[in-house]
Parts: C-alpha cells; sequence; structure tokens
C-alpha cells in the first residue's frame, strides 16, 4: 500500500483479493519435427498437428477451442573450427492452444493428445483460467476500496482532517489466477494413462489508487 498527500488532498493505494477456483484452463500444445530438409520437417510437423487436431475434434473439444499460436522454421547447424557451420537439417514447429475444462474429461483429452502425435507432441504449459470472473473481480474492487480508504481516514485523523470529496480513481487491472507449469514428454504419457489435472485454489486481485480531497 502506497501513500503520498498534498495540502488538501490525501492519495492512497488499496489492495484486495478473494480466493477463486477456476473452472477451466489452456494448455499449450507445441509440435515440433526435425528432418533433413525443410520441405520433409513441415510436412512431419504437418501430419503430427492434423492428427492432434483431428483427436481434438473426435473427443468433441469446440473448434473454437482451438487455436494456433506460433509457426517457426529453423535451420539447425553444426560448428566446426576454422570453418564455416554445417547445416545439418531443419526443424518445423508450431504451437496450439487448446481451452478445456475442468469437468469435461479433460485428462483423457491431454493423454490422448499426446498420444495421437507421437514423438512431434509436448506440452508446455497448463494455465488456469476463470470462465466468468466478473463477481471476484467486484469483490476484490470493493476490498482494495475499503483498504484504501480506512487508511485514507486513517492518515487524515492523524492530521487532523477528515476526507472530503474524491477527486480521482485509478484501478490496476485486477490480476487473475496465475499459471502453473505442466511438462511432459509424449513417451510418459499415452491415452491408457491420464495424469490427474486438479484446478486447485487461485486468486483475484485488485488495486485501486484513490485521491480524496481534505477538509
Amino acid at each position: 500500500m502506497g501513500e503520498t498527500t498534498t495540502p488538501d488532498a490525501v492519495t492512497l493505494t488499496g489492495q484486495g483479493t478473494v480466493p477463486a477456483a477456476p473452472d477451466q484452463f489452456h494448455i499449450n500444445v507445441g509440435i515440433e519435427a526435425q528432418r533433413g530438409t525443410v520441405r520433409a520437417a513441415y510436412a512431419a510437423a504437418t501430419e503430427a498437428l492434423n492428427a492432434v487436431q483431428a483427436r481434438l475434434l473426435a473427443l468433441q473439444v469446440p473448434p473454437g477451442a482451438v487455436s494456433s499460436t506460433a509457426l517457426d522454421v529453423r535451420v539447425d547447424t553444426r560448428w566446426q573450427d576454422r570453418a564455416a557451420p554445417v547445416v545439418t537439417g531443419y526443424t518445423v514447429s508450431s504451437t496450439l492452444n487448446v481451452l478445456l475444462r475442468y469437468d469435461d474429461g479433460a485428462e483423457d483429452v491431454i493423454a490422448a493428445v499426446v498420444d495421437s502425435g507421437n514423438d512431434s507432441v509436448r506440452l508446455n504449459g497448463l494455465t488456469p483460467a476463470l470462465s466468468d470472473a466478473t463477481a471476484a473481480q467486484d469483490a476484490a474492487r470493493t476490498l482494495a476500496w475499503a483498504d484504501a480508504r480506512r487508511a485514507a481516514e486513517l492518515y487524515a485523523g492523524m492530521a487532523g482532517r477528515r476526507l472530503g470529496t474524491v477527486r480521482s480513481i485509478a484501478e490496476a487491472g485486477p490480476a487473475l489466477p496465475g499459471p502453473k507449469p505442466l511438462f511432459a514428454r509424449a513417451a510418459a504419457m499415452s491415452a491408457d494413462a491420464s495424469m490427474k489435472i486438479e484446478p486447485g485454489q487461485g486468486n483475484v486481485s485488485a488495486s485501486v489508487t484513490v485521491t480524496w480531497e481534505l477538509l
């Protein structure tokens, strides 16, 4: 909590945090293929990507919940002393963002996705999310306002003053539940071995800076 004052005003920043259990999450699915030529690497990555997307459709994941987020072609080289680097192949990579709900058999979907792409598929991370954070955000804002006003009244009282009209209100963006890492290699997971995914407990936070006139 920060505090600045002028002769006729007091400015305080209040913080508020409320618990909020996420009900859905994003997974970042990486597709990567390394081959001797760009054409071969692209074809292999495309085959794996299509297999993943087909499996998602078969598992009734809505098309709107799947989006491509990156496509990259990298030249692989090997360095050698006193000579130019030698090209050893090419790597084509792409990523998909998939939005899943904790109560929709998400563990089976993840395992099936990894299994469908074989060694070309990686799970790069899991990010919990709220489908509707409105109520939690408003509750956090209410706490932040009360925190700022409590401190402002304290400072005003110590100065022999009282709070008057609000001159300004500025809010920092509410913070939603943060990311949780989830890393796995295709060899460690299959459609027959689902890894339990727990939503856990997150927090939604708000921060507001308010300036009051001093009477």
